[in-house]
């Protein structure tokens, strides 16, 4: 392991205790303030703690992590869970996920679909968690499933309303399946994990998808303060709906851009894409820059901006956990042998280090984020 955190003096067993603690914390800690992970018979879910419901999302997170951490158990406990009460079994959204599921109350006596709709991100996590649990775990049925997957988000039939997630003359990622979501969200173009899917599938397509993502967020990353939407149109406009007003500033979605540039940017996957792979890595680090130094001259940060860094129009909420997480995770694809970037570096680094797990109402997303914060800078 070489992490970043070298920087600011953190050896690779400090920052493992320092993954192990967060991890214990947020999945088996004390259930009125700290977890978020809670058993059922056999099975495990991940609580949206502030809306009392369970997401695709982090029941996607949840795989990834404890696929990440080698954590079958819990691997396996949370991905039954998501199969029984998650998958759309039947009906024009199968075999999608639900992106929100209910629970159990004096009105339901089991776990209920409040909203059958997909959200992309939910099953491109789903994907590439069983992907990396099949290699973790020696279990080729994991990849199996993960294949059977892929193949639908790709090729899917249209049923009613519900298609295909990716839009298959462009090659890009859909905000929803649903008929009239002709737009996307910057946060659910995965490059690494569309390098990770065509590597698996053998399908070039994928390969196809990489390429038209990392062209569209050239376009959607303002270029002057690395900052992207919530929600943009496929030319990377800025995207404001009905449904979401703020759609089109950077906030929460948002936060996890700097994500996916720093873990494309660092993942090997040898034998596909290796044609741009300097392009895309000389963008990403570009890109991570122009961020990195929005935000060190703007301190204290907020969590909320228009994209070209004017001000939210509405009280934009000081720095979160989760954005902290994700900045810090930036700082993984800057060249840290040079003084400018390793002045860059570390104060972002030092920020996520002394900043406490999260605990309390909103623990749920901010307590995800800063797990795949830490995850992205031990890659």
């Amino acid at each position: 392991m070489n992490s970043p955190f070298k920087l600011i003096g953190k050896t690779d067993p400090c920052v493992r205790t320092q993954i192990e603690k967060a991890y214990h914390q947020l999945f088996s800690g004390d259930k009125e303030k700290e977890r978020i992970c809670f058993n059922y018979q056999t099975l495990k879910y991940i609580v949206d703690i502030g809306h009392s419901d369970v997401r695709s999302e982090g029941m996607s997170y949840g795989m990834y992590i404890s696929a990440r951490l080698g954590r079958k158990d819990d691997f396996d406990a949370l991905w039954r869970f998501t199969k029984k009460y998650l998958r759309n079994h039947s009906g024009d959204y199968a075999p999608y996920f639900a992106w929100q599921v209910g629970i159990p109350d004096n009105t339901h006596a089991d776990f209920y679909k409040i909203d059958s709709g997909a959200a992309p991100d939910g099953e491109e996590y789903i994907a590439a968690a069983l992907l990396i649990a099949a290699k973790k775990f020696n279990e080729p049925e994991y990849k199996e499933e993960a294949l059977a997957l892929l193949k639908q988000m790709l090729y899917k039939n249209t049923q009613g309303k519900v298609r295909s997630m990716f839009d298959k003359e462009r090659a890009l990622v859909r905000f929803s399946p649903m008929e009239g979501n002709d737009f996307t969200d910057p946060s659910y173009h995965t490059l690494a994990f569309y390098r990770l899917y065509a590597k698996a599938t053998g399908d070039v397509f994928w390969e196809r998808v990489y390429k038209n993502s990392l062209a569209y967020l050239k376009k959607a990353v303002h270029p002057e303060t690395g900052l992207a939407a919530d929600y943009s149109e496929f030319d990377g406009t800025p995207k404001f709906t009905d449904f979401n007003p703020m759609s089109g500033y950077f906030s929460g979605d948002a936060w996890r851009v700097a994500l996916n540039l720093a873990l494309d940017y660092n993942w090997e996957i040898p034998g596909i894409c290796e044609d741009i792979r300097e392009d895309a890595k000389n963008f990403e680090r570009t890109a991570i820059r122009r961020l990195l130094n929005f935000f060190t001259s703007n301190q204290p940060y907020l969590a909320d901006y228009a994209v070209d860094g004017s001000d939210f129009p509405k009280e934009a909420r000081t720095q979160t956990t989760g954005l902290i997480a994700m900045n810090a995770a930036a700082t993984s694809a800057l060249d840290l042998s040079k003084a400018d970037d390793m002045a860059l570096a570390r104060p972002f680094l030092s920020t996520l280090w002394n900043t406490p797990v999260p605990m309390g109402t909103w623990r749920y997303y901010d307590g995800l984020l800063y797990l795949l914060g830490y995850l992205a800078l031990v890659d």
